[in-house]
């Protein structure tokens, strides 16, 4: 009953305004949005409508990978893998059966961990079976296992995969920004603390504090899209700030009022997911309706994320209603799918109405 009443619930109008007096800002229309979501037809086969890998988990955080895969498995993605270290391993795999568990970071404190040679091979080659890989939830910091990212977001790259970067990565990114600079086919997803390390290691916003002035968000992370050629930002807060160094998105759906962890792992998963589509949708796998609503194929990641951030946060608003302050990322989770269903369910029925 209750699943029932939230499927007729939606909350459109509360997509706010864009940040005012800034240039560029805008918003896409839901209509857009929905041009990169692959219709359900008979025809489809198995990974037609997404196989996505995330790459994290270490002992100490198994839960992150999890929301990760299976936020994107319940959007609609059809494969959904984890690649992990060996001693998080039995953990996730005990979380779900739908997720399909790679045990290949290695560790500096397991000595039967596979030769680094070996773990990159089989990362890269499991890379290349896939439409869009995330990386950064839940790795922690040892060194064998940030090493074997380093290797992995190479491989994505060398294979013209969608990515995504979270949490731990982005620490990656701001010690070494060129393992990521240039690539346009990426997306950063970085909160507050993590974005100012972004920027602070790129110089970004040093001569307006000099000056005793702060950067506008949207303008600071431009700058940062910017200096690392042209990938997408999104600054999670108030209001997600989406922008490629050109473009600014500004999302601003009611979320919910608690801040638990694992949220932003949901909205990696999210974010996988569009992007898996939006690989397929390049590809034109399905007709464009109406033409009008087109996305270049350069701005597939900034509606992507502009997608992912509203699901998220409308996710969020629905489990605050439901659970208010007991609400956990599990809470979260069980929305993503609802959320999915309010904003384009009937949308989608009306671009694609059935030949039946």
């Amino acid at each position: 009953m209750q699943r029932a009443f939230r499927r007729g619930y939606t909350t459109v109008g509360f997509i706010a305004p864009m940040i005012a007096g800034r240039t560029g800002s805008q918003q896409p229309r839901l209509q857009t949005l929905a041009q990169l979501i692959p219709p359900l037809t008979h025809d489809l086969h198995k990974g037609d409508c997404g196989r996505v890998a995330t790459i994290g988990g270490c002992e100490e955080y198994t839960g992150a990978p999890y929301f990760v895969a299976s936020a994107a498995l319940r959007l609609g993605s059809d494969i959904a893998h984890v690649v992990c270290e060996r001693d998080a391993a039995g953990a996730i795999k005990g979380y779900s059966p739908d997720i399909i568990v790679n045990p290949y970071l290695r560790s500096t404190r397991n000595r039967d961990d596979l030769p680094a040679d070996e773990a990159a091979g089989r990362i890269a080659a499991l890379l290349g079976k896939m439409h869009a890989v995330a990386a950064g939830s839940g790795l922690g910091t040892d060194a064998s296992i940030l090493q074997d990212v380093r290797r992995a977001i190479g491989a994505a790259r060398d294979r013209a995969l969608a990515i995504v970067l979270d949490a731990d990565a982005l620490a990656l990114v701001a010690d070494t920004p060129d393992i990521i600079r240039g690539y346009r086919n990426a997306v950063l997803t970085p909160n507050a603390p993590e974005f100012a390390r972004l920027a602070k290691a790129l110089g970004v916003g040093a001569a307006a504090e000099a000056g005793g002035k702060e950067l506008p968000m949207d303008e600071a992370a431009k700058q940062v899209a910017q200096r690392l050629g042209g990938v997408t930002v999104v600054c999670k807060g108030k209001a997600d700030v989406i922008t490629n160094g050109d473009r600014v998105f500004v999302c601003s759906e009611a979320g919910g009022l608690r801040r638990c962890g694992g949220q932003g792992d949901i909205l990696a998963g999210a974010l996988l997911a569009f992007l898996a589509w939006g690989e397929r949708y390049k590809r034109r796998a399905w007709t464009v309706r109406p033409a009008s609503d087109a996305i270049e194929d350069a701005l597939v990641p900034m509606h992507a994320a502009f997608a992912a951030c509203m699901l998220t946060r409308h996710a969020s608003f629905l489990a605050y209603e439901e659970c208010s302050r007991a609400v956990m990322s599990t809470s979260v989770l069980e929305q993503i799918d609802i959320a999915f269903d309010n904003k384009f369910e009937d949308l989608l029925k009306a671009l694609r109405p059935s030949t039946a």
